[in-house]
């Protein structure tokens, strides 16, 4: 045996004890059950991370999952500007996305304004449209004193009065046009929490001031059957122009209830100015809140600039309240007992883990720089999941034993060869997508057995131009030679034509296409190596030693 085949023989077994090493973390993850899984991941996550960095990845299709297509609103965009803010979009997304840790995101973008997100093990669509569609713009704004609350009100029925007094409008209230604002139960709290309001008895006549069921901690109590009729009358134009310069509306976060059990919902009467925003957060995690056992909350720090502003806005405004509003909801506002330094602060409230690590990668992740509505949302179970491997396993194994049957039953003792080099093909190619974290979807499996047809279609072409130089009546040794170099000029021009257009394919396409062009692209790599290099050596190892007078095939 020549030193150029003893090079490809003793490579062929290096390839492929470095294939089962790559291949084995995956076996190990995957041959674990759930509660396996789970226990790992609870009592040794350092472990479990590994594990599954080092496993092959499953797509959305076959893990289970959540799709979603975004649609960026440019309105108001200038056009040189459009292609920055959906590509700073996506940025935030992906900081998003990373931060939460889904294994293997998909995060594309199509046409011009569009977002896709595939978030494969995340089946859970509520959860993920909150942590991607959130704006998360987080700003600090002082609430005007009670006089100034209820002076704007006066103002404001009397423009409410005077419309009702108009020709043709109606005496009663506007009817409700809106649902009320979503609920919640957490809190961002720098120093106290504001407590729950009495009812009051309602008043008579029309207006703001009647529909106003009490004042407490700077809020105007409303009970949530009315939010919607005083909803319509803030966004009655010339009630709107009406508000005083510099102030706004803004209403509560959470749901609260009265001492009947009532349902309702704070209103806050704020300055526009913003005192501090989200910008300068410089970092943000979740944590046990020790106060509320069973809860979690969600600490801040500051950067030297916004510390330095937290001082200077608590120490001029003390006895003031100051409102912490996440995308236009007041979360909570206290009142600022003294100077607060240091840079840091707490987000509480009744989070749950979840919920708390959510708000702290939306913080660390900053605000989206447009609003997203959402086009298209889909979700995929877990058990669909197993479903889909089970049929692509089942589809692949069918197919495998088919090929294997064939090359056996047509080229009889060289089809164990065949079948040998088809075996170790699938081995090295999923060692490959493990080793490059490919994704695995079922495309992607379409694309495995597509791989091992043209496989076995590579070395039919070899064994064919066997045949005829051994018809011809060429010896064993020189019709081995002669196939294997008359058929690789086809096999080349034929596996490149094919991988042309699976980069293409990987180039254009998205999602489950890319998945079977990844797939498909290193099947048709690994085919050629294991048909060219890999059956050539068996063949030169079983006629090296002993001439062969004849050959089975």
């Amino acid at each position: 045996m020549s030193r150029n085949q003893k090079i490809k023989f003793y490579s062929t077994f290096v390839v492929l004890a470095l294939s089962l090493w790559l291949l084995w973390p995956s076996f190990s993850f995957f041959s674990k059950s759930k509660a396996e899984l789970n226990s790992l991941r609870v009592n040794d996550g350092k472990a479990y991370n590994k594990l599954l960095d080092k496993s092959l990845s499953l797509g959305l299709d076959l893990q289970g999952g959540t799709y979603l297509v975004l649609e960026v609103d440019l309105e108001g965009v200038p056009d040189e500007k459009r292609a920055d803010t959906v590509n700073q979009a996506i940025k935030v997304i992906r900081n998003r996305v990373d931060q939460f840790g889904v294994s293997e995101p998909s995060i594309t973008k199509q046409g011009d304004s569009r977002i896709v997100v595939e978030l494969p093990g995340l089946p859970d669509v509520e959860r993920a449209t909150r942590l991607l569609n959130t704006t998360a713009l987080l700003e600090l704004k002082l609430v005007a004193q009670q006089g100034e609350t209820f002076s704007a009100l006066q103002k404001l029925d009397q423009v409410i009065a005077s419309r009702a007094a108009m020709p043709g409008a109606p005496a009663a209230a506007p009817a409700p046009v809106a649902s009320a604002p979503a609920s919640g139960d957490s809190a961002i709290s720098f120093l106290a929490e504001t407590t729950t309001p009495s009812a009051a008895a309602p008043a008579e006549g029309e207006g703001l001031l009647t529909l106003m069921r009490g004042y407490e901690g700077g809020g105007i109590f409303i009970y949530k059957d009315d939010m919607a009729k005083v909803k319509a009358y803030l966004d009655d134009p010339l009630v709107a122009a009406a508000v005083p310069p510099g102030y706004e509306f803004i209403w509560g976060a959470k749901d609260i209830a009265d001492a009947s059990g009532r349902t309702a919902r704070f209103l806050y009467y704020c300055s526009s100015r913003v005192e501090l925003d989200g910008k300068s957060l410089t970092g943000a995690v979740a944590e046990p809140d020790n106060d509320r056992p069973g809860f979690h909350r969600v600490a801040f720090t500051l950067d030297r600039a916004g510390a330095n502003t937290f001082a200077r806005t608590t120490e001029r405004n003390v006895g003031r309240q100051l409102a912490t509003i996440l995308d236009d909801q007041v979360f909570l506002a206290p009142v600022i007992e003294s100077r607060i330094g240091g840079g840091s602060g707490v987000i509480t409230g009744r989070f749950t883990a979840d919920e708390a690590a959510d708000n702290a990668i939306l913080l660390r992740a900053g605000a989206l720089p447009a609003t997203m509505r959402i086009e298209e949302e889909r979700s995929v179970g877990p058990s669909l999941g197993r479903d889909s491997i089970t049929m692509g396993f089942r589809a692949a194994l069918i197919g495998f034993i088919g090929i294997l049957i064939f090359v056996l039953v047509i080229y009889r003792g060289s089809g164990l060869i065949a079948i040998g080099a088809l075996i170790l093909n699938l081995i090295i190619l999923l060692a490959a997508m493990a080793y490059l974290h490919a994704t695995l979807t079922l495309p992607g499996i379409a694309g495995i057995i597509l791989s091992i047809g043209m496989a076995g279609d590579s070395h039919v072409l070899i064994y064919e131009r066997i045949r005829e130089e051994l018809r011809g009546g060429s010896k064993v040794r020189p019709a081995i030679a002669a196939g294997f170099d008359r058929a690789f000029t086809t096999i080349f021009d034929s596996n490149l034509t094919t991988l042309i257009t699976a980069l293409v394919l990987y180039i254009f396409g998205i999602g489950p296409i890319k998945g079977f062009a990844v797939t498909l692209t290193i099947g048709i790599i690994v085919s050629m190596y294991t048909a060219l290099l890999v059956s050539r050596s068996i063949f030169d190892l079983l006629t090296y030693k002993r001439p062969m007078q004849s050959l089975s095939i």
